[in-house]
């Protein structure tokens, strides 16, 4: 589910998600008979899980645009991007 989220919507989506999952969850631990303790334990490492699924979904969605080569000032980086030749005056 956090794969999912994370290819289609922003990280907002984490917010009513995340709560409907856990939801579900605790229904179907009580339908089974978990105890309180091992219930909050699942629960809490499926969120972690469906959160960092989403992260690595939105990371590989948008690793292409990254580039450690731009600058915040506007200034190029170290490494000429179309093989222009650097001028020394």
């Amino acid at each position: 589910m956090g794969v999912a989220t994370g290819y289609v919507f922003r990280i907002w989506a984490l917010v009513v998600i995340s709560p409907s999952i856990a939801v579900f969850l605790a229904i179907i631990l009580r339908i089974y008979e978990f105890g309180m303790i091992a219930g909050v334990i699942v629960i809490a490492i499926c969120l972690a899980v469906c959160q960092l699924a989403y992260f690595a979904a939105a990371y590989f969605l948008h690793a292409r645009e990254i580039s450690t080569h731009d600058e915040v000032d506007g200034e190029p980086g170290e490494a000429s991007e179309q093989k222009i030749r650097r001028e020394h005056k």
